[in-house]
């Protein structure tokens, strides 16, 4: 299990002790504080009335601990993950049970989860492509569709796609020569089932639709946030030659074009559905340009629906985590 930037995080402290402290803390040092002293990390949002917070780094809430010395067996909070990236974290607990005094317990190392993609450095590090059916702005949470790259040593451009997965089943990036899709390449992520595949298209006709075609993706990572969120990175050459027409060169400027909605499956693949309506940059881009764009997306309609897209849910991912803690040995298991 991971955890994921600004989500919440169930915990769940088990055993007979009188008195506790429990923290989250970064794995490795923290250049602010000093090689040997700890990072604590998040905020700790819900706790029961019997325990109070401890506010060890300014006003933030990033220790709990108990008000009285009654016996407890049993002890859940909600902790909350800071929006910024910190890398893998883990939590650790002290307790006071029976009469061993402050007992120390630690869970595993909880690694983080690279999605939703950080959105902090957009038109600065790498250009971002945002766009939401209802509001003229949106964050990593509630965008409809997010695409983020940045070219590498000249010779690549790593892709972040993501977005609502709800009632469509494909995100895809393209790019043509003009604004209407002439021409159309495209790199899709789709959701298949339980799991999501990353693909590359291109579009001939638009009586034939997208066929399948040759691309050397690299370091390819899907995810899905639930069931109404996807994600999906690779990294792509600069430039892809194929002696069959189906060549794509990022180097020079072309529209991009931004496109999600469903698929159909036949001879056992799922193919990309084309809106009747496509949304395209209004120029052609030069992909080593950075820049930080927002579209209000009108609803598309498919070629074989007319029927309005529903609107984006968004769902928090919670990790349960159960401290187990016995006078004996103390352990730190997930469910």
């Amino acid at each position: 299990p991971k955890y994921r930037r600004g989500r919440d995080l169930n915990i769940t402290i088990r055993g007979e002790f009188s008195a506790f402290m429990l923290q989250v803390r970064k794995i490795g040092a923290d250049e602010r504080r000093g090689v040997d002293k700890p990072a604590r990390v998040g905020e700790f949002v819900s706790y029961p009335p019997y325990i109070q917070p401890v506010m060890c780094d300014k006003d933030e809430k990033t220790a709990i601990t108990n008000k009285n010395f009654s016996p407890k067996s049993h002890v859940s909070v909600t902790w909350r993950a800071p929006k910024e990236d910190v890398g893998d974290i883990h939590i650790v607990a002290r307790f006071i049970s029976e009469e061993e005094y402050w007992q120390i317990t630690e869970s595993r190392e909880i690694p983080m989860n690279e999605f939703p993609v950080n959105l902090k450095n957009c038109g600065k590090a790498k250009s971002c492509i945002l766009y939401s059916e209802k509001s003229a702005s949106c964050h990593e949470d509630n965008c409809d569709y997010i695409l983020t790259y940045s070219v590498i040593n000249s010779t690549s451009v790593e892709f972040v796609l993501g977005g609502s997965a709800k009632d469509q089943n494909y995100l895809a990036v393209g790019f043509s020569t003009t604004p209407e899709g002439e021409n159309l390449k495209m790199i899709s992520c789709i959701k298949a089932k339980s799991s999501a595949e990353i693909k590359y298209f291109v579009l001939n006709t638009i009586e034939e639709g997208p066929t399948e075609a040759q691309m050397q993706l690299e370091n390819k990572k899907m995810d899905l946030d639930g069931d109404d969120r996807m994600w999906c990175s690779f990294v792509a050459p600069m430039v892809t030659h194929s002696e069959e027409g189906n060549s794509l060169d990022l180097s020079v400027p072309l529209y991009q074009v931004y496109l999600r909605g469903n698929t159909n499956y036949t001879r056992g693949a799922h193919y990309p559905v084309l809106p009747a309506k496509l949304i395209a940059s209004k120029k052609e881009v030069q992909i080593e340009k950075i820049k930080l764009q927002y579209h209000t997306m009108e609803k598309p309609k498919s070629q074989n629906s007319a029927a309005d897209i529903p609107r984006t849910m968004v769902l928090l991912i919670v990790i349960p985590l159960i401290l187990l803690v016995n006078h004996k040995q103390l352990t730190a298991r997930f469910l």
